[in-house]
C-alpha cells in the first residue's frame, strides 16, 4: 500500500485544485524574475548535452524561483531570494530581494517539497472549468493536451518506485531512469524511498532522465535538489550534476538507435525505467519495427524490451487503458512484442468513473503496467478494471487485486480478469470463438428501426453503457411521443426469426456478457466488434435448451420494459431499459449458460458478485434495484 500523500487527488478536491492557487504566486515570481534579465550562462553549462537546446533567459527567471523556493525547503523560513542566492553561490549583480514578496504566501507550506514538481509547471491553469472561467486559458490547455502533459500523482508515483525497488541493500546498486521526466516526479520518489545511504551521491549519479524540453530537465533537477538542500553543502554542484544526467531528447527517436542506455547509464547494476509518457495522438512517429503510429506512449512502452534489457531490469508505466484493449494494428503488434520479449508483466486497470488516476484534471482510463524478470514468452498478470471513489484511494495501489494468466496471448487484448474463477470462465468461453453456423450480424440502426408496438426479429443494444448493458427489442409508440428520437450509435443485430431474437435477448441481457464487455472494452463503449465476436452467440444447443433460453428471453424483455430512462442531449430523446426488474432471469440465463460451456456451478453467484461491486463501487453507493421478489420466471 502506498502512502496516502498530499500531491494526490483527495476526497472533495483534485490536485490541481489543491495546486493552482499556490502555482499563481509563483508564476508571479517568475514574472518579477524575468524584469531581471539574469544570466542563464550556468544553466547552459550544465546542460551541454541536450540535443534539443533553447535559449536560457526564460530558463534562468524560472530557476531563480526555484532554488529559492529549494532554499524555503531547506531552511523552513520566508522567501529570501539574497538568502537563496548567496547559498546556491551565484554572483550575478542582479538582486533576487524582487522575488521575496510574490513568493510571501508560500511561507509556512509544510508540503512545499512534496508540491514542488507540481509548481513547477510553465501551463498554469488548464481544467475545463479554469477554461470556462476565462476562455484566454484554452490556448494553454490546448497545449497541454496536444503534448499529452499530465503530472502524475504522488501516490502514484511511489506505488510504482516500491513496485521496481530491490530490498534496501541493493537499492544503491539500482539507478533509475525517466524517459519522460517532466519536472521529476518519479525522480523524487526514487530519492525519498533511498533512505539507507548517501542520498546527495544518489541524486548526483543514479537518478537518469530526459525529456523533450529543457525546461522540464531543469525542472526536475530542481525538485531533486530540493530533496537533498539539507544534506548538500555545494547546492550549485549537486545541481549542476544531476541537471548533467537529465537529456533533453526526443526519446523515441534515441531509443530506436539504441544509444539510450549508452548516454545514461551511470555504470554496472539493474535499471529501473519509469515513466508517465505522453498520452497525446496525432502525430504520427515510428515504433522499433520502423512501422508507423499516433499513439506517442506505445514507443515508450518499447523501451522496456529495448532499452531495459538486462536479465535484472525492471520497468513501470502508467499508460492509457488503450494498452490492454485497444484493438488497432499498432496496439497489436506492441502486445504482440511484449509477449515475445517476454518477462513477468502486471497490468492493473483503473477506470475513469467516478473517479480518476490522475484526477478531474485528466480524466481518461488508465493502466499501470509494471515488467519484471521473467519467462519467454512472457507471463501475464491482469486485475478487473476498477471503478473506485476517493474514499478508498489509498487502497487502490496493490498488486494483489490481480490474477494469473500464465504465458496466454494477448495481441487480441489484454483481458481484464480479477481472480481465479474470472480466468476460469473465460478459458471456458474460448472453444466458442470459432465460428459455428450462421449468427446474426451487427449494424447501424436508424430511429425507424427502432419504434414500433410490434415485436421484430431485431435486437438492439445501445454503443454505451456503465452499470448494464442497455439492450432492447423496439422504442414503443407510447414513450417515442415525447420527442425527436436519437439512434446515434445504437447497433442492430436482425436475426432470422423472432425465436432467435429471444435467445439473443437472452444472452445479451445476462451477467455474463456485462462481465465480459468489461473484461474485453474499455467500460463505456460498446463496439460492434464485441458484438461480432460474442463467443455465446456461436453456442449450438438441443432443441429444449434452445426454448428455455428463448423463453427466458421474453420474460427479460418484458421485464426490461418494467424500468425505462428517458435522457434528453439538445432534444434528442435516448431510453434506457435497466436490468433491476429481471435480478431472477439473468441468474437462470446465467445458470444455464454456465453449464452449456461447462463453466463453474457457482459462476452464477460470481457473475452476481461481480455486478454488484461494479454497480455499487465502495458498498455504500447504491445505482439499482436487485430485489429478490423481482423477475421471477414462471
Amino acid at each position: 500500500m502506498t502512502a496516502n500523500r498530499l500531491a494526490s487527488p483527495r476526497a472533495g478536491r483534485s490536485l490541481e485544485g489543491l495546486v493552482a492557487p499556490l502555482r499563481e504566486h509563483v508564476l508571479a515570481a517568475v514574472a518579477v524574475a524575468r524584469k531581471l534579465k539574469l544570466d542563464g550562462g550556468w544553466i547552459e553549462k550544465a546542460s551541454r548535452h541536450d540535443v534539443i537546446r533553447t535559449g536560457s533567459e526564460e530558463r534562468a527567471a524560472w530557476a531563480a524561483v526555484a532554488v529559492t523556493l529549494a532554499d524555503m525547503i531547506r531552511t523552513g523560513h520566508a522567501a529570501d531570494g539574497c538568502r537563496a542566492k548567496a547559498w546556491f553561490g551565484l554572483s550575478d549583480l542582479a538582486s533576487w530581494s524582487a522575488l521575496d514578496a510574490p513568493l510571501q504566501p508560500l511561507a509556512g507550506e509544510v508540503h512545499l517539497l512534496e508540491l514542488l514538481p507540481y509548481l513547477l509547471d510553465t501551463y498554469g491553469r488548464t481544467t475545463r472549468l479554469d477554461v470556462l472561467r476565462d476562455v484566454s486559458l484554452s490556448v494553454s490547455r490546448a497545449e497541454r493536451k496536444k503534448v499529452g502533459s499530465f503530472y502524475t500523482p504522488a501516490d502514484v508515483a511511489d506505488f510504482m518506485v516500491a513496485a521496481l525497488a530491490g530490498p534496501a541493500k541493493a537499492e544503491s546498486d539500482e539507478w533509475w531512469l525517466d524517459p519522460a521526466v517532466g519536472s521529476g516526479v518519479f525522480l523524487a520518489a526514487a530519492l525519498r524511498r533511498y533512505a539507507s545511504g548517501d542520498r546527495v551521491r544518489f541524486a548526483e549519479t543514479k537518478l537518469t532522465g530526459c525529456d523533450i524540453s529543457p525546461q522540464a530537465c531543469d525542472f526536475a533537477a530542481f525538485t531533486l535538489l530540493a530533496g537533498v538542500a539539507a544534506e548538500t553543502v555545494n547546492p550549485s554542484t549537486t545541481w549542476a550534476a544531476i541537471r548533467s544526467n537529465l537529456v533533453a531528447v526526443d526519446t523515441p527517436s534515441v531509443a530506436r538507435a539504441s544509444d539510450l542506455r549508452a548516454r545514461l547509464a551511470p555504470g554496472g547494476g539493474p535499471l529501473r525505467l519509469i515513466c508517465n509518457p505522453p498520452y497525446a495522438t496525432g502525430d504520427v512517429v515510428p515504433m522499433a519495427d520502423g512501422r508507423p503510429t499516433s499513439s506517442l506512449y506505445l514507443p515508450f512502452i518499447e523501451l522496456s524490451w529495448t532499452v531495459a534489457s538486462g536479465p535484472d531490469d525492471a520497468a513501470a508505466l502508467v499508460v492509457p487503458l488503450a494498452l490492454g484493449a485497444n484493438r488497432s494494428a499498432d496496439h497489436r503488434r506492441c502486445r504482440s512484442a511484449m509477449s515475445a520479449h517476454g518477462g513477468e508483466w502486471t497490468l492493473l486497470f483503473f477506470d475513469r468513473q467516478p473517479h480518476a488516476l490522475f484526477g478531474e484534471e485528466a480524466k481518461t482510463r488508465a493502466t499501470i503496467a509494471i515488467k519484471r524478470p521473467g519467462p519467454t514468452p512472457a507471463s501475464i498478470r491482469t486485475s478487473r478494471l476498477l471503478k473506485w471513489t476517493s474514499r478508498q484511494r489509498s487502497t487502490i495501489f496493490t498488486e494483489k487485486r490481480t490474477a494469473e494468466m500464465g504465458q496466454a496471448p494477448i495481441a487480441r487484448l489484454v483481458p481484464k480478469l480479477g481472480s481465479n474463477a474470472e480466468v476460469a470462465l473465460y478459458r471456458a468461453l474460448e472453444p466458442y470463438r470459432l465460428r459455428s453456423g450462421a449468427r446474426p450480424e451487427p449494424s447501424k440502426a436508424a430511429a425507424s428501426e427502432i419504434v414500433g408496438t410490434a415485436i421484430s426479429s431485431d435486437v438492439f443494444v445501445a454503443g454505451t453503457a456503465y452499470n448494464f448493458l442497455n439492450v432492447f427489442r423496439n422504442y414503443p409508440d407510447k414513450i417515442s411521443w415525447r420527442g425527436t428520437l436519437s439512434a446515434s450509435g445504437i447497433n442492430r443485430l436482425h436475426c432470422s426469426t423472432v425465436e432467435e431474437a429471444d435467445i439473443v435477448t437472452a444472452i445479451l441481457s445476462s451477467r455474463i456478457t456485462y462481465w465480459l464487455w468489461h473484461v474485453e472494452c474499455d467500460g463505456f463503449h460498446v463496439p460492434a466488434w464485441f458484438l461480432t465476436e460474442l463467443p455465446l452467440l456461436n453456442m449450438r444447443m438441443p432443441e429444449r435448451l434452445a426454448e428455455e433460453l428463448g423463453h427466458l428471453g421474453r420474460s427479460a424483455w418484458a421485464g426490461l420494459q418494467r424500468d425505462v430512462i428517458c435522457s434528453a442531449n439538445r432534444d434528442r430523446l435516448t431510453f434506457a431499459f435497466r436490468p433491476t426488474e429481471i435480478s431472477n432471469v439473468r441468474s437462470a440465463i446465467d445458470a444455464l449458460l454456465a453449464d452449456l460451456i461447462g463453466a463453474d456451478p457457482d459462476t452464477a453467484a460470481m457473475l452476481r458478485e461481480f455486478e454488484r461491486q461494479v454497480v455499487s463501487i465502495d458498498g455504500s453507493v447504491r445505482l439499482a434495484r436487485n430485489r429478490k421478489d423481482e423477475g421471477v420466471v414462471e
